[in-house]
């Protein structure tokens, strides 16, 4: 169902998302699909073959395969292979978007949006790209430098050519619909007559480390703290033995699954959180107002995860540790002191909310309609303009 506050259109358009083949990429614009979708709009979804198999979980649309190559992996040797992959694939995306002539093409970033936005640039169709981290990636980047509009997630978007200025709109970023649904419940605060409910989450990279300090963090506790808690904790299969063996020995309550299908109610069951630092799990634990600790995923060239979390760390609600400063000793004596200050969560739980951008899908749908039909820009409030043209 369309959320409150859309714009009042005069024709249904039809639109392209291009995406990359991650869920950080395609959830997002799978909401705004849904979103598009509430508006009467006719929408496609362009990505790579991994992109194929989220297909059951996003929005229902018809779904095309295109090209994709990254020149930032495989050396030297690969990279004259991966520039004609990419060539190949802004061909390959001229004839669709020939064939589909869409009224906008959106970018949701990732080597699979690459041919796509890059022909509807070369068609000179209205082009939007959506930025779901706090610095601009590659993709993305080469886009607004050509002149693609931009719509980002968080203030302050790092990476963003000065010229692109008057082109860039802050939307937030969209939410799926049972994400959206559970902020209708607000944060439970922890109370001292109930268990304290701990999640742990690291997603497909990088869990493993938490596999290893938590339960040792857990252990230098003290066990009234320890018979206080309840955790639940995503662990790889290869690991989910020696977790299960360690809280059964110290008799803690414990739920350990490597793959979690109902994240958002467990978000919003959990009193306080442990997880990476990407831009839809930061999007949604501030949509839930739930408290964190933040491990951002060390390695990655612009250090994404760690300027996503920037903004809950400076208001208070988050931890912000780098990976190489996360240890059992540390953590078990930060979530001593924070087990001794429970109302501290709920000041932390605050300052999350307002961080929050529950109108993102909106926001960015209005922003597309503005594009493609040569309006004026407006995504901030009903936008009324529309029924009378400019």
């Amino acid at each position: 169902m369309s959320q409150q506050g859309n714009i009042n259109m005069t024709s249904p358009l039809r639109i392209v998302l291009a995406s990359g083949g991650t869920g950080g990429h395609l959830f997002p614009a799978s909401a705004l699909a849904e979103e598009l979708k509430a508006q009467g709009h006719e929408v496609i979804l362009a990505s790579d073959k991994r992109g194929m198999a989220y297909q059951n979980k996003l929005t229902a649309m018809p779904i095309y395969c295109v090209p994709a190559a990254t020149v930032y992996s495989g050396g030297l040797f690969a990279l004259p292979a991966r520039i004609l992959t990419l060539l190949w694939s802004i061909v390959y995306s001229l004839v669709l978007m020939l064939r589909l002539r869409p009224a906008i093409i959106i970018g949701f970033g990732g080597y699979p949006s690459f041919g796509p936005v890059m022909a509807g640039l070369l068609m000179r169709k209205p082009v939007l790209v959506h930025e779901q981290n706090a610095v601009l990636g590659r993709a993305n980047r080469l886009a607004v430098k050509l002149g693609a509009s931009l719509a980002t997630s968080f203030p302050n978007t790092a990476g963003v050519p000065a010229r692109a200025a008057a082109r860039m709109r802050k939307t937030g970023n969209p939410l799926r619909a049972d994400v959206l649904s559970t902020t209708q419940i607000s944060y439970r605060s922890p109370t001292r007559s109930q268990s304290f409910d701990l999640l742990v989450f690291g997603g497909s990279q990088g869990a493993q480390i938490f596999s290893t300090v938590v339960p040792k963090a857990i252990a230098l506790l003290p066990e009234n703290k320890r018979k206080d808690l309840h955790l639940v904790q995503q662990v790889s299969k290869d690991h989910m033995a020696d977790v299960l063996n360690t809280y059964g020995e110290m008799k803690v309550s414990s739920e350990i699954r490597d793959f979690f299908d109902d994240m958002p109610r467990r978000l919003r069951h959990a009193h306080l959180v442990i997880c990476r630092g990407g831009a839809s799990t930061i999007s949604e634990i501030c949509a839930l107002g739930v408290p964190s600790i933040i491990v951002p995923l060390p390695g990655s060239l612009d250090q994404d995860q760690a300027n996503n979390a920037r903004d809950l760390a400076a208001t208070g609600a988050a931890e912000l540790i780098l990976q190489k400063q996360f240890n059992a000793e540390d953590l078990a004596d930060l979530l001593n002191k924070w087990l001794d200050d429970r109302a501290r969560f709920e000041t932390m739980s605050a300052n999350a909310r307002r961080l929050a951008e529950p109108e993102a899908a909106v926001r960015l749908a209005r922003y597309a309609y503005c594009l493609a039909q040569h309006l004026p820009i407006q995504i901030d409030e009903p936008s009324s303009f529309l029924q009378g043209g400019r």
